[in-house]
């Protein structure tokens, strides 16, 4: 979701100028408390509670209760980070490469072969496959590729429709992908990678989120406004629920513990939570 994460019931926003600011859900103060950072174009949840930040030439871990350590890189033009099961950071750019780090923040290997590098995804610890796996959607290919990070390898890449843009995993490790040209969410599980489902979805499919705890993908739509949960254990998505959004609901994420829905408007910079009862708190970022 790149300027939203959620970790332990925290939900954290990048506001343009003014670092890290971080909405605990159990008690949603009006002010929320801000962290510094450097200039930010990305965040992915890590284990503990933390953050994991990259931005232009910096790499940056916030922990849970939001102390900062900050690494400076040579990637000039991030787009994306994952981490994987074993503390490594991935990092994507707009030159189309994917930069691997240590669990110490070192770099250690570059890969090559993509156009853009839009979103990474990167398996979690138990899921249900024999090793790590690393994805690439590559925009500009619309395409999912996984990526040996050990080797630099790429492996076959698939097609993800004809405009793929954002994409999330689950814990059993099977990765969801907008494809917002052609209305719809593509599914792909295993290794190696295969497209197991294409389901449409009107109303541009943009943002993507998954719940391990209650089974459902939610799934913005910007030409309505909307946010729409979907049950993925039949095999193929089931509509389960649906709420009105945020203007251009470009970034959306869960929190497990409580069910709680956050919605970023692109446009407005405005925040939404929705609980899993229903109901909706909003704030402005930085307001």
């Amino acid at each position: 979701a790149r300027g939203l994460a959620i970790a332990d019931g925290v939900v954290s926003v990048l506001a343009p100028g003014q670092g890290l600011l971080r909405y605990d859900l159990s008690g949603r103060p009006a002010v929320p408390p801000r962290v510094a950072t450097p200039d930010l174009v990305a965040l992915v949840p890590a284990e503990g509670g933390g953050l994991v930040g990259v931005g232009p030439g910096v790499l940056v871990r916030v922990d849970a209760t939001g102390a900062t350590t900050t690494v400076k890189t040579t990637v000039n033009d991030p787009t994306a980070v994952a981490q994987t099961a074993d503390g490594r950071v991935v990092v994507g750019t707009a030159g189309g490469q994917v930069v691997v780090f240590d669990e110490n923040l070192a770099q250690v290997r570059t890969i090559r072969g993509f156009i853009r590098v839009d979103e990474l995804t990167a398996s979690p610890r138990g899921a249900d496959l024999p090793d790590e796996q690393v994805v690439v959607v590559d925009r500009a290919q619309s395409s999912a590729t996984p990526v040996d990070i050990d080797d630099g390898s790429l492996k076959p890449a698939l097609r993800a429709g004809n405009g793929a843009t954002n994409a999330t995993i689950d814990h059993f490790g099977r990765v969801s992908v907008a494809n917002t040209r052609d209305g719809e969410i593509i599914g792909f599980f295993g290794s190696p990678l295969v497209m197991r489902f294409r389901y449409p979805v009107p109303d541009g499919p943009y943002a993507v989120d998954y719940d391990d705890t209650r089974e459902v993908l939610w799934v913005s739509t910007t030409a309505n406004n909307e946010v729409v949960a979907y049950d993925l254990s039949g095999g193929e998505p089931t509509e389960k629920r649906r709420f009105p959004a945020v203007a251009q609901p470009d970034s959306v994420v869960v929190d497990d513990r409580s069910g709680t829905v956050a919605v970023l408007s692109a446009r407005t910079g405005e925040l939404q939570l929705v609980g899993a009862d229903a109901s909706t708190d909003a704030a402005t970022p930085g307001r």
